[in-house]
């Protein structure tokens, strides 16, 4: 049945979805060592990191099967996936960064990290990682069964995600500069540096975010259109080197040697 509707291109029912991922909600696609590690994660509730996932996995499957057409829940599945594939770009860009005053604001509103000190975003985020790897991957096999997951579709997904780790760049590599010159007590220069990001760099980075915000949308219920998106960002790297003249020219110089 699931295979006329998809050739229909009919809505599928919860019950459709869940039976289609149910081998993954069994047994999660991790590799060995991840998969050992999210199943001996428990937290205080007594639920392991697979548990969670899966309660979080089912409910993204009924809020795909909640729209009333198969190109709908295609759109809501795509969406799903970008959003999931961003946690994995934010692990990915602040990996190798320990201080969460560096990249803390990426999560600061969200509520899993609200409920935790600052000094255990660094594991809540790592868990966020896993989960998303976990819904991104299931998401896109359920996409190339039944909602017509195409090699330019997922090309789309890579230049999404590729884009936003350039603007996380841009972003954590300022802050991280910050937040050396609190380390070496430099409190005067990390003011002055953190308003030329503010005045500068933040108004450009604002902008990226609008134009991934319609790559999204393009990502999920069209196509990206690649001309206007390419005129777009060679738009914003001509902008981007007026901008280090002013910003590098702005910069105080550090006081260490």
């Amino acid at each position: 049945m699931t295979i006329l509707k998809r050739l229909l291109k009919r809505p599928l029912t919860s019950s459709d979805l869940h039976r289609l991922a149910g081998h993954n909600m069994m047994k999660p696609p991790l590799p060995k060592a991840m998969f050992e590690a999210a199943a001996s994660l428990v937290g205080k509730s007594g639920v392991s990191l697979l548990d969670y996932w899966r309660k979080a996995f089912s409910i993204q499957l009924d809020e795909i099967a909640a729209q009333k057409t198969w190109q709908g829940q295609r759109a809501r599945l795509l969406k799903l996936v970008l959003t999931e594939q961003g946690w994995c770009d934010v692990f990915a860009s602040t990996n190798d960064i320990e201080a969460p005053g560096v990249w803390g604001h990426l999560v600061s509103e969200v509520e899993l990290f609200t409920a935790f000190s600052k000094e255990h975003w660094k594991g809540i985020l790592l868990q966020r990682y896993i989960i998303a790897l976990l819904s991104a991957a299931c998401l896109e096999e359920l996409a190339a069964k039944i909602y017509a997951f195409s090699r330019i579709k997922k090309l789309e997904l890579d230049l999404h995600s590729e884009y936003y780790r350039e603007i996380l760049k841009l972003d954590l590599q300022i802050n991280k500069m910050i937040d050396e010159m609190v380390d070496a007590y430099d409190d005067e220069g990390a003011l002055e540096l953190a308003g030329v990001k503010d005045d500068v760099i933040n108004p450009l980075i604002a902008d990226q975010y609008k134009l991934l915000a319609l790559v999204a949308e393009q990502i999920a219920n069209s196509q990206i259109d690649i001309a206007s998106v390419k005129e777009k960002i060679d738009a914003f790297d001509v902008r981007k080197r007026e901008l280090a003249a002013v910003f590098l020219a702005s910069v105080p110089e550090s006081p260490v040697t």
